[in-house]
């Protein structure tokens, strides 16, 4: 994928690009920074694993978005085919931003890119996960970006318990 977008937003100018393997540490920054996911090891192997595994995939999308020549945050979705419906859904499950990048239009970009994307790679509609106790949720940013709450689905979950290896 060519993808490498400039976001000239009324504040400083973010760049959007493919995720590589070269931006390993500073993804591992930004879930130290937010405290997600205690399971990855220290070491980085398991997220390395994972972004090796997703940055190979023909249905996953990860890009990154960088501000002043750093990492600012990254957006990862993923391509799913529904049997019953008109075509595809890109499922975002994950945009996180750096403390300090927020506020500076660094998820608009990345959502503006991977809308994009969704768009060139023929998906009918855009699915995003958040939890109502983040607070991007809390202060509406899903919804100002024209995304629809659906009061009628259920996200149900079970956890499925398949030994170590997380």
């Amino acid at each position: 994928m060519g993808l490498t977008m400039v976001w000239p937003l009324k504040k400083p100018k973010v760049r959007i690009r493919p995720l590589r393997a070269a931006d390993l540490d500073a993804v591992m920054q930004l879930h130290r920074e937010l405290g997600w996911n205690p399971a990855f090891k220290a070491d980085g192997s398991t997220l390395r694993g994972r972004l090796t595994a997703l940055i190979s995939g023909e249905n996953a999308l990860l890009l990154v978005a960088e501000l002043n020549g750093e990492v600012a945050g990254y957006v990862h979705g993923e391509i799913v085919t529904y049997l019953l419906f008109a075509g595809r859904e890109m499922l975002v499950s994950e945009l996180f931003v750096r403390e300090k990048f927020r506020s500076k239009g660094v998820g608009q970009a990345l959502m503006a890119a991977i809308e994009a994307e969704a768009v060139q790679r023929k998906c009918f509609r855009i699915s995003v996960l958040n939890s109502r106790e983040r607070e991007s949720y809390k202060r509406g940013f899903y919804s100002g970006l024209g995304y629809d709450e659906r009061a009628h689905v259920a996200n149900l979950i079970k956890r499925l318990d398949w030994g170590e290896g997380t």
